[in-house]
């Protein structure tokens, strides 16, 4: 069992008092041993006397213990204020300086070394996605000029088939590193905060129900079952083409990771406030290990591996994001032909 810093010192401290009145107490006792040696007679009050002395004793050690317990706990409460402030730090927060007591001291001093340290992070997560944008910017262009000769090559009837089926396969690589550019993109943008969100009041439960159809065609090839349970209405405040991308990309996962002849089943209801969209499916399910993983950027689940799905890993990521910037959650539970993502938006009304 961990214990505090504070609790540690006051523990120590009443140890050191309760060690210096047993000294304090063994050396008058002997002191009255000496004297019992020359007057036999004094046993009985000399024995009182010690057990006065004994119990006495305890009173300073309860005095000094407590005046430990407060010296110590007033001490400690900066490191304690400037521990609950940098435990907020995080990516996002970079920029924000940890506030100065303005004493002078050495806690002053690890203050301004902090956010010297945050202050140099910032900049370099700032170069970090600069630079991620530039070079989206310009990937964009030679992979438009990749793709439109692509095209034409396959629009020309001389091509042969073993060249047109090559052709297709560099087709389709190119339209992933579209697919990365665009996602890398968006999300460069949404952590330097320069995505506006288009907000406006709609019934979720709507565009549950596209989405679900264009799963039912998306599964045709490997016979999936789309089913859905929506409780009407169930409104929000959001940008629709953002919530829209963001159940697409569930949806893309629930088609690709799914078995032969299973489900898809969409759920949408309101629970404490809030407006829950649930997306289930079936396969192997995802590792438990690997299950917190999910949503990082360019993770590939184990389970994927080997499959002729190739994605970018970047679709969860920005379904995390996009809830989070509407103010929701979004989770993953999976075992086996079952893995549920489920979002949660404040609800409206």
């Amino acid at each position: 069992m961990r214990r505090s810093l504070q609790t540690r010192l006051i523990w120590g401290h009443a140890v050191l008092f309760l060690l210096a009145s047993t000294v304090s107490i063994l050396i008058g006792w002997a002191e009255l041993e000496r004297e019992r040696s020359k007057e036999p007679d004094l046993k009985k009050s000399h024995f009182q006397l010690a057990l006065v002395a004994a119990a006495v004793s305890c009173v300073p050690v309860l005095l000094l213990s407590g005046a430990s317990w407060w010296l110590t706990r007033r001490c400690l409460a900066p490191i304690v204020a400037l521990t609950e402030a940098a435990e907020h730090i995080h990516e996002g927060t970079l920029h924000r300086d940890l506030p100065l007591r303005g004493t002078g001291d050495e806690l002053d001093r690890l203050t301004s070394v902090i956010n010297d340290m945050t202050s140099r992070l910032d900049g370099s997560f700032q170069k970090v996605r600069e630079f991620t944008l530039h070079a989206s910017h310009e990937l964009k262009t030679p992979l438009t000029i990749l793709r439109n000769g692509f095209e034409k090559a396959l629009a020309d009837p001389s091509l042969p088939d073993r060249h047109r089926d090559q052709v297709f396969v560099w087709l389709d690589e190119v339209d992933r590193l579209n697919r990365i550019v665009s996602g890398l993109t968006l999300l460069t943008q949404g952590d330097a905060h320069l995505v506006t969100l288009n907000r406006e009041t709609f019934d979720i439960g709507d565009i549950v129900t596209d989405i679900a159809g264009e799963a039912d065609m998306l599964g045709q090839q490997q016979s999936l079952r789309v089913t859905t349970t929506i409780e009407k209405p169930c409104h929000v405040s959001a940008d629709r083409h953002l919530l829209r991308q963001l159940l697409l990309n569930l949806t893309d996962n629930a088609v690709k990771y799914n078995r032969e002849g299973g489900h898809i089943h969409y759920a949408v209801h309101r629970e404490s406030g809030s407006v829950i969209v649930e997306v289930e499916s079936g396969g192997r399910g995802i590792d438990r290990e690997e299950l917190p993983q999910i949503f990082d950027r360019f993770f590939r689940s184990g389970t994927s591996r080997g499959t002729s799905h190739d994605g970018c890993g970047l679709g969860l990521s920005i379904a995390l994001w996009i809830a989070q910037e509407h103010g929701g959650t979004l989770t993953a539970t999976s075992r086996p032909d079952c893995t549920r993502l489920r979002l949660a938006l404040p609800a409206l009304g």
